[in-house]
């Protein structure tokens, strides 16, 4: 059978209607707070309020005789809520209105219509047994229940009262569903706050009932005590205007809550809309006060008539658009405008406790910037008041993203000022023009200084990973593939790779600059070397041009190879040639004078055994015995430092060098030791 509430006007099935609706799991207390909207309006119907009472009774799962002896029941769910009132009741109009889905009876209240059908989407059973006075002044008692399933709706036969009792109602929220259940808060005294946030505008204007909750175990709350006690004496006021629509703004400091700093949109004297403070003042995260001595969270509530006037119908969003793109009309407000302004209104309310909270930050920003991210000191200079917008809690590295993203924008900013100053951009006066010019050009030199910085600091950052993977801070040895992903990518060609993907400069700074590079290729299939009948693939192959920063089409000045072997490799052998470095890239060489070879041009080139072209050879490996063995019977000089061997290939006009992974890592820091002490990082 449907379930419905019929009359002699139509029918409503009430399972498709609470389907229909729309209620977040995280809103479960919201049936909660429609009953007590409705036990509100019914002791405003009856002339009341000052001696209006509310008495809430929480159901936890249990036994009763149990629960009713602890001190603490917190930890139990609760399944039902239990409200009474002394309202004017279910007389004949109110109950008719009740029939009637959607009723517009307390239209004029904010009143939807649909309260009952929110309270199904949570509850299984929702029962009423209310008191009230029939048309004749009699004392009447109505017993009926309202469920989203079976037969729906049942109704008991009215009694009528020979002793005159005080009329209101009694509802029972009976059963929570399990999903709404588990999202709902168990502490009374986080019930009790939620409640206030929700009718905070009823207690600030002092129209709001005396509301009671009781607790299984006998422990209650007076939500008007609270209220007084804690929240009223620090109650904010401001008024705003937008489009000629008046807003009021209502803020205080409340006890520390699970909700954080949050502001509030009122409909209709009842919270709708809610949201984080931190979408509007970045600093106000969830876990930062504006009170060191006593941790507080700030409620912000938004009340106004436009609000009153477009609350949806679940009383969960506003009817309003969200921004300009989707408004009909011009003078209409708009979320965003609202949000806007709100902004500014906390900015100014809240200008002394922001400032000290935000020169706290700028302190550690600064210390930050100065011991471990100097590349944005500029930023702090031309953009502070961005920086001071940033999140309190941010820190390392996301920090330094959050930084960055600023930095983006300055440079942005200082090439379209760079276009207006040096392009003809029509200036009133030569001292507009100087001040323009002179900022362009302070700004463009900071922003040089930074680059220069920031590549210092990677440089830095390369040396210390590369010192992490030959395994000296306690790490696994890493594969020869690794490593060489260090210095320049496998597989890749001078032309696939941007400048600042190498770190050729590890090994000597000149082969950062170089004419064409290939890395892990076969030699056959390097365009700048044709005829070459050879599938040998050196870790890197470089060439180099006398004028390769004038003319590309120059003659070669000298060929580079790099081999790389794993570090910690061991199973060097005098017999092998695969095992044997030092022979492997004189192998290299002896195929490369062998034969001929042209450029990416065409033009040929001469690396037979007479021409002069000189070829140098980097081995970058472990040192052991096997190897030194090698190295010193092919008369290998070992260097002065006794950690790296060199030696000079007559016949091939080629120098080779043999340098251990430790010497490396030494002199790539020695060599910019200055740098880094310049700019205070430790080496």
């Amino acid at each position: 059978m449907e379930a419905v509430i019929s009359n002699n006007e139509f029918i409503t099935n009430i399972a498709g209607r609470v389907r229909n609706l729309n209620l977040p799991l995280k809103k479960a207390l919201w049936p909660l707070f429609e009953v007590v909207s409705n036990s509100i309006h019914a002791i405003e119907e009856l002339g009341s309020t000052k001696k209006g009472k509310i008495n809430i009774t929480l159901d936890r799962e249990g036994h009763d005789e149990a629960l009713v002896s602890l001190g603490d029941v917190n930890q139990y769910f609760i399944k039902s809520f239990i409200i009474t009132d002394n309202g004017i009741g279910f007389n004949e109009r109110n109950y008719k209105s009740f029939l009637t889905a959607e009723s517009d009876y307390k239209e004029d209240k904010g009143s939807k219509g649909i309260g009952r059908f929110v309270c199904l989407k949570a509850f299984k059973k929702i029962e009423y047994s209310s008191t009230y006075r029939n048309n004749s002044g009699e004392t009447e008692i109505r017993n009926f229940s309202l469920k989203a399933y079976g037969k729906g709706f049942d109704e008991e036969p009215i009694v009528k009262s020979e002793i005159r009792k005080e009329s209101g109602t009694k509802v029972i929220l009976n059963s929570f569903y399990d999903e709404y259940k588990n999202n709902c808060p168990k502490s009374i005294d986080e019930i009790a706050e939620l409640i206030i946030e929700h009718f905070f505008i009823y207690f600030i204007e002092g129209k709001c009932p005396i509301i009671t909750i009781v607790d299984t175990n006998g422990n209650q709350v007076t939500l008007q005590e609270k209220f007084g006690l804690d929240l009223l004496p620090n109650l904010i006021k401001r008024t705003f205007k937008i489009k000629n629509t008046e807003f009021t703004l209502n803020l205080l400091l409340v006890d520390k809550t699970e909700g954080g700093h949050r502001v509030h949109y009122c409909g209709n004297s009842r919270d709708v809309v809610n949201e984080p403070i931190s979408k509007y003042i970045p600093d106000l995260k969830s876990n930062v006060y504006l009170v060191e001595s006593d941790q507080k969270n700030l409620k912000v509530y938004i009340t106004s008539t436009y609000l009153d006037n477009n609350v949806g119908n679940e009383r969960t969003r506003f009817n309003f658009p969200d921004n300009e793109e989707d408004a009909p009309y011009d003078y209409i407000v708009t979320f965003e405008d609202i949000k806007k302004q709100i902004e500014h209104e906390l900015e100014e309310e809240l200008k002394t406790p922001l400032e000290a909270l935000r020169e706290q930050k700028m302190a550690s920003v600064k210390r930050h910037v100065e011991q471990y991210a100097p590349q944005f000191k500029y930023v702090l200079k031309y953009k502070e008041d961005e920086v001071k917008k940033l999140p309190a809690t941010l820190t390392g590295e996301k920090l330094d993203v959050e930084l960055f993203k600023i930095q983006q924008k300055l440079e942005l900013d200082t090439k379209i000022l760079g276009n207006e100053v040096l392009n003809g951009h029509d200036y009133k006066n030569v001292e507009e023009y100087q001040k323009a010019y002179d900022q362009y050009l302070e700004q463009s030199n900071d922003i040089g200084k930074s680059n220069l910085v920031k590549y210092v600091i990677h440089r830095r950052a390369i040396i210390d990973l590369l010192n992490k993977y030959l395994g000296e801070e306690g790490d696994k040895f890493q594969s020869e593939k690794t490593i060489h992903e260090i210095f320049f990518p496998i597989k890749k060609e001078s032309d696939d790779v941007k400048y600042e993907q190498q770190n050729l400069w590890l090994i000597d700074e000149r082969l950062a600059y170089h004419y064409y590079l290939a890395s892990d290729k076969p030699m056959a299939d390097m365009p700048v070397l044709e005829n070459i009948k050879t599938t040998d693939r050196p870790d890197l192959f470089i060439f180099n041009s006398s004028f390769a920063f004038v003319n590309e089409e120059a003659p070669f000045n000298s060929f580079i190879i790099v081999e790389f072997k794993k570090p910690e490799r061991n199973d060097y052998s005098d017999r092998d040639e695969k095992k044997n470095p030092v022979d492997q890239v004189i192998d290299y060489i002896g195929k490369l004078r062998s034969g001929s070879a042209l450029d990416r041009r065409g033009k040929f080139i001469q690396v037979s055994d007479k021409d002069k072209i000189p070829f140098y050879a980097y081995v970058i490996c472990d040192f052991n015995p096997k190897l030194i063995n090698i190295l010193t019977t092919r008369d290998y000089i070992i260097t002065p430092d006794g950690m790296g061997y060199f030696y000079y290939h007559k016949q091939f006009n080629a120098y080779i060098e043999v340098i251990s992974y430790q010497k490396l890592v030494k002199d790539a820091r020695n060599r910019n030791r200055i740098l880094f002490e310049r700019l205070g990082i430790s080496v």
